[in-house]
Formats: structure tokens, sequence, C-alpha cells
């Protein structure tokens, strides 16, 4: 999944890729990327909960969105939020989970 979004008049891209679900993940693992902060793209994982997912599949059809596009902007928000305040460090590892949806 990509998708572009703006934080503080300056663009970025972001680049989602599920990864598979080991046997001991809590959650499910995302691989992102995001360019566009100074020192050039940065690599991390989002850990998205089962209760995000669950409700992005529930409300996509009220919404008449998609699943995957309601999950990417609960992501999107989430990478916003922390770059609303610092730069995002390499191998960074966040927890998303429903409360990023609408």
């Amino acid at each position: 999944m990509r998708t572009t979004f703006k934080v503080r008049e300056r663009d970025y891209d972001l680049v989602l890729e599920r990864r598979q679900r080991g046997e001991g993940d809590t959650f499910q693992p995302f691989g992102v990327t995001v360019s566009g902060q100074p020192g050039g793209p940065v690599s991390g994982t989002l850990q998205l909960t089962d209760s995000l997912i669950q409700t992005a599949d529930e409300t996509a059809t009220s919404k008449e969105s998609s699943a995957e596009e309601l999950v990417t902007k609960a992501c999107v928000r989430s990478i916003a939020s922390e770059l609303s305040f610092r730069k995002l460090k390499p191998d960074f590892s966040f927890v998303v989970d429903h409360r990023w949806l609408d």
C-alpha cells in the first residue's frame, strides 16, 4: 500500500507492506518506509492490533471504502502524529489500534 500525506507543510510518502505474522506475535506486523523527512527515507514496523483490523473490516462498507484504505489511513494518522513533534528514527516500532480510525 502506498500513499502520500502532509505534516507541517512537508510532503511525505508512506509504503506499507504486510509481513507474515509469527507464532509469538501479539499483533499483525507491517513493514513501513516513510520518505520525505530530512536525512532520507526511514524504515520501521507498525504493529496493527486485531481490533483495528476487525473494526476496519466491519466499517468499510458503511464508509464506502475498503478495509485496506481504512487501515492505511489509521497508519498515516499514527505516523503523522509522531512526525508532528519529532523525526522518525530507523527501526521504529509503533502499535496502531482502532482509535486511529475515523
